[in-house]
């Protein structure tokens, strides 16, 4: 059962210890850090054990379906960047992989959280809210909040019975705005959270919004 703390995160799951490093390829002008990434991200081992944490989450937020299968990696959100030491694994480093995954045979993603150790040993991977949620993963922790608060007065408190399924935008309520340094300045959203909520599935509205200081805002409706 997934289950949900202050953060949204089904336990913290450890990368393989047998990621195997692959040869960066010869590119000009690519710093050597990001090329070390580029191979370590590409690498069988990692995309086979990012594969497969995505496919426990998705068994989880929707354990009625009988197939769960990996389709692709939609993207990944680096969030501050990858430092390689003398080994394998990074030493620092925080990143999101969003997997697309075929559940039941409908698209959906499973977004995983990567965060590297500074001690050289296998990053370590927490499952965020499955979905195309824009929200990054501080302010997803801080949505599940009040979520959570909501959830509660509507007499369903048991954290484990609280399941994550999906998330959607719903409307563009003003354009979003990146400035040169890819902050958001500007821009206002609203987003469905899906969950099953002490046996029952529960639509969360939440309404997100730039708050011209590179962060957002949100209401939970």
């Amino acid at each position: 059962m997934r289950v949900l703390s202050f953060a949204l995160v089904m336990g913290t799951l450890a990368a393989s210890q047998a990621l195997a490093q692959q040869a960066p390829a010869d590119q000009q002008g690519v710093p050597e850090a990001l090329r070390r990434f580029q191979a370590y991200a590409t690498s069988d081992a990692y995309k086979k054990t990012v594969s497969q944490i995505a496919t426990i989450g998705d068994s989880i937020s929707a354990p009625e379906c009988k197939e769960h299968k990996p389709m692709e990696r939609a993207a990944v959100t680096i969030f501050k960047p990858a430092l390689f030491g003398e080994g394998l694994h990074p030493v620092d480093g925080l990143w999101m992989d969003r997997i697309k995954m075929s559940r039941c045979g409908t698209p959906v993603m499973q977004n995983i959280l990567v965060r590297a150790q500074a001690n050289g040993q296998p990053p370590q991977m927490q499952l965020k809210m499955p979905g195309a949620t824009s929200a990054n993963p501080p302010m997803q922790d801080a949505v599940m909040t009040d979520v959570l608060a909501s959830l509660a007065k509507g007499k369903c408190s048991d954290q484990t019975k609280i399941i994550p399924v999906d998330s959607k935008l719903d409307k563009e309520i003003k354009p979003r705005k990146i400035d040169a340094k890819g902050m958001l300045t500007e821009g206002a959203w609203k987003e469905t959270w899906v969950f099953n909520a002490c046996g029952k599935k529960t639509n969360i509205g939440v309404e997100f919004a730039a708050d011209g200081k590179g962060s957002l805002t949100h209401k939970v409706k």
